[in-house]
């Protein structure tokens, strides 16, 4: 059973749903049951926009609030359209954009779907297969990437590269990418919007390296979750 205080916070990638895909339509009807008199944050790395694409609209409207853009920008409901109460920014050094730029060109994988760079507020998502890859391209290169270690080699050079010169860090991300961003400007930094009570948190990179590890490490409770299957079967479990 779960205390009334307690407030429940859920990334969206990997966690409520497959990777940029709309929610289960089971796992939507009992979501949109659970939710009722709970207080659910969603904290995702995509902007407002996406989300809206994968989490049907009479549950976000349930939502006490939204972080989208790795908590870059918070949005709460407010006379029936959802108001943006803070937006951070970013401006990256040139430096970097050529850094990246050159992952992109030196990369084995041999497929690439443009753009590699897409701006979100106070953040830089990057990708080397390209946000415009098919589910098919994006599955196939992040089964690649398990095996390559990628994303992982990658991140580790720029924070050691630009972490202390610029405190920019990298974070692996969602299926494909990494989220790049001033250190603290991350997931972590919800934590300080949030009133009082139990801080429970589901999240599918939760681990040292990825974008919902400040997170994790902040609230009290929480789940690492590979699917929203995962999700699924802990809240019938532990907090019906």
């Amino acid at each position: 059973m779960t205390q009334s205080n307690s407030c429940f916070l859920f990334d969206v990638d990997g966690t409520l749903t497959e990777p940029r895909q709309p929610m289960n339509h089971e796992f939507e009807l009992f979501f949109g049951s659970w939710i009722n008199n709970k207080n659910v944050y969603l904290v995702s790395g995509s902007d407002m926009p996406k989300i809206k694409e994968q989490v049907p609209t009479h549950i976000l409207e349930k939502c006490d609030g939204i972080f989208s853009c790795m908590g870059n920008e918070y949005w709460r409901l407010e006379e029936y359209c959802f108001n943006c109460i803070y937006q951070n920014e970013l401006d990256l050094p040139d430096e970097i954009e050529e850094w990246l730029s050159s992952k992109v060109k030196n990369s084995t994988f041999e497929y690439r779907k443009p753009p590699h760079f897409e701006y979100r507020s106070g953040a830089l998502n990057f990708s080397i297969v390209g946000r415009g890859a098919s589910q098919y391209l994006r599955s196939y290169y992040s089964e690649w990437d398990e095996t390559n270690m990628e994303r992982k080699t990658i991140a580790q050079q720029f924070n050691k590269k630009f972490r202390e010169k610029y405190n920019i860090e990298a974070l692996i991300g969602g299926q494909i990418s990494f989220d790049i961003q001033p250190v603290g400007n991350d997931k972590g930094q919800v934590i300080n919007h949030i009133d009082g009570g139990e801080i429970i948190f589901f999240g599918d990179k939760c681990y040292e390296g990825g974008n919902d590890y400040s997170l994790a490490q902040k609230a009290d409770t929480f789940w690492q979750v590979n699917n929203w299957k995962e999700t699924h079967k802990i809240l019938i479990s532990r907090y019906e």
